[in-house]
């Protein structure tokens, strides 16, 4: 199968060494570790009729993840910091135990460190419905965009604001060049430009960007069988390297 470099993609389903790793990791992740996950306690609280055993171990699932294929870097956001952190705790923990046989990953940020969603408030999630999706129309996304928060201070067009308070300005940073910052920011400023005007600007920006991953995702969407090619060649590489770790950890453990 021809991947052109996609075939580390894979379903997690099609390699079950990252249940049995995760398994065996719980062996050597305290309780209290998971109880201080902020994550944890974020979902719980927001789920409070559904706090269960998935929710409250998924970091060592996570650690699993990444430490099944002795990853040294990972790339996160900034909430995910955290797990990484434990990732390595785990893998500290389990090479004391029984010989050195993990990296401690590092956590690899971007400028996107957290994004903030259309509330302007809390991290964007789906879950929070505060979110623009990747695969979106650029109407469905420009229509929630034009009703996403921006500088408070600007209750009219002519009210002068501060673009560092602005959410639709930190997007600017994701998806603008220094021009259009340059131009937001003063405009802000001023009250030269209004919310609007800076919203509609940073549209066609994000269009940029995402028209071609949305029109990508459909070729891929009308090709299912290229995919599942894809997903096969990936679960094959990624099981080779799976049950080679996996064989080593046993072999550390005892239990070959």
């Amino acid at each position: 199968v021809t991947t052109n470099g996609l075939d580390r993609l894979r379903k997690q389903s099609h390699v079950p060494e990252h249940a049995e790793l995760c398994w065996i990791l719980n062996t050597v992740t305290p309780m209290g570790e998971l109880h201080r996950m902020t994550q944890f306690k974020e979902k719980s609280e927001q789920h409070q009729k559904n706090v269960n055993m998935g929710l409250f171990g998924y970091p060592v699932l996570q650690a699993a993840d990444i430490l099944l294929y002795k990853a040294a870097v990972v790339p996160v956001g900034e909430d995910q910091v955290q797990h990484i952190e434990l990732s390595r705790d785990i893998a500290r923990r389990f090479n004391n135990r029984y010989g050195e046989t993990f990296p401690e990953p590092l956590p690899k940020l971007t400028e996107a460190r957290r994004v903030l969603g259309s509330d302007g408030v809390k991290k964007m999630s789906k879950s929070l419905d505060n979110h623009l999706g990747v695969e979106e129309s650029g109407e469905a996304r420009f229509k929630k965009l034009s009703r996403a928060a921006t500088d408070p201070a600007r209750v009219r067009r002519d009210d002068p604001g501060d673009p560092d308070l602005c959410n639709i300005y930190s997007w600017h940073r994701f998806f603008s060049s220094q021009e259009t910052l340059d131009w937001a920011a003063e405009g802000c400023r001023s009250a030269g430009i209004g919310c609007f005007d800076c919203k509609k600007r940073l549209d066609g920006h994000m269009e940029d960007t995402l028209g071609p991953i949305r029109e990508r995702a459909a070729e891929l969407k009308a090709h299912p069988s290229r995919v599942d090619e894809i997903l096969a060649a990936g679960a094959q590489r990624c099981r080779a390297v799976a049950r080679e770790t996996l064989g080593e950890v046993r072999e550390r453990m005892g239990l070959l």
